[in-house]
């Protein structure tokens, strides 16, 4: 069921912030019908407020059939496990006040229906247009991993994902626009604003009702546009002080006077240490003519330990920075970093230059401006 994950996959980032927020709690009722479940066991999986830990539902099918119920005081997009939590067979709905309705069948679980309240029934209709574009995109990815890059079969395959990627992206940015009260807009747009011209994320946050903007997730949003607007290509980086590995501070104006790449990162992100042996290719090649890296780590307190293993481990020659926090990082929310890996490339006069450049966009830019 790998697929029913890459459908959601960014959509899942979601459960992590409450939507809505209701005055006092309220009573739901979800039912399910899904065939060939028989007397198996369900689970939903979602984000605690409170706690902000997740939390887990569990009942058990009785021919197809199982029911939830209990009261909530705000709204959750969550996942939905059949037989077992780690099992990818799984779902999505919003967990809200309300009689909720769950039907479908365990061998097209990517069609599954939920229908009852409001948010589910608009969460449906923008699934009837989306789900067969995921589908037909997920085909393509499997057959552009089997062939080889820079040829004209993997150039018109890699022009086909990206149009069905656009067309996921117009739609969303078009239900936005068209549905600026939904919460369902609220979750498109933090999953979208990343990657979006921040006019266009600033326009459409701009849009939304004020109800939305006043929940967590948009403040979130509100904050996070407010960062990249401070960290846009051409204007000065902010400066910062932190601490290195042994606790002494660190600053980025340490480094004026030098192209920096300041570079974010954790020892659990494996995105983040794949990047590695290209970064040192990188920083060998450029560290005696004016540039160098500058590391800054997400990771929490009682993952000091780990987090030096690993620039141990991974043979990282450069400088690092982290505040080993216990829930924020200061200096990734002051550059409106989220997800990491996220790195800046930084002027010696402190002017950002680029951001997320790619090794070779990076290598052509030190090229040009070092030898």
């Amino acid at each position: 069921m790998r697929k029913v994950i890459n459908i959601c996959v960014a959509l899942c980032v979601m459960s992590t912030f409450a939507i809505a927020q209701i005055s006092k709690p309220s009573p739901y009722t979800v039912t399910g019908n899904i065939k060939g479940l028989n007397n198996d066991s369900v689970f939903v999986v979602f984000q605690n407020k409170q706690s902000n830990k997740l939390d887990t539902l569990s009942a058990v099918s009785r021919k197809d059939k199982f029911e939830f119920k209990g009261t909530t005081s705000g709204q959750n997009f969550v996942n939905l496990f059949f037989e077992n939590i780690r099992s990818r067979k799984m779902t999505y709905f919003y967990l809200e006040p309300g009689n909720i309705h769950i039907s479908g069948n365990m061998d097209s679980l990517s069609y599954v229906k939920v229908s009852g309240t409001k948010t589910n029934d608009d969460y449906a209709k923008t699934q009837e247009y989306l789900v067969p574009i995921y589908e037909s995109r997920s085909a393509l990815v499997q057959k552009i991993r089997n062939l080889q890059e820079n040829t004209p079969e993997y150039t018109a395959l890699a022009n086909k994902i990206k149009a069905k990627n656009d067309a996921v992206n117009d739609y969303k940015i078009q239900f936005i626009k068209d549905n600026p009260a939904s919460d369902i807009s609220l979750g498109y747009l933090f999953v979208l604003q990343d990657g979006l011209p921040l006019n266009l994320a600033e326009s459409l946050y701009t849009s939304l009702s004020e109800s939305l903007k006043e929940s967590q997730q948009g403040k979130y949003i509100g904050d996070k546009l407010a960062a990249n607007k401070t960290v846009a290509i051409g204007q000065k980086a902010p400066d910062f002080t932190s601490s290195d590995t042994t606790g002494a501070p660190i600053k980025l104006s340490d480094f004026k006077g030098q192209y920096v790449l300041l570079e974010f990162w954790a020892h659990w992100c494996v995105p983040c240490r794949a990047q590695h042996p290209h970064m040192k290719v990188i920083y060998d090649k450029y560290k005696d003519k004016g540039f160098t890296i500058l590391q800054y780590s997400v990771d929490f307190k009682k993952d000091e330990k780990k987090w030096k293993e690993a620039i141990v481990k991974d043979g990282l020659d450069w400088p690092q920075a982290s505040d080993l926090s216990t829930g924020r990082s200061p200096v990734a929310e002051l550059y409106g970093v989220q997800p990491i890996p996220d790195s800046f490339l930084i002027s010696p006069d402190g002017t950002i230059l680029g951001r997320r450049l790619s090794h070779k966009e990076l290598d052509d830019v030190l090229s040009k401006t070092l030898n």
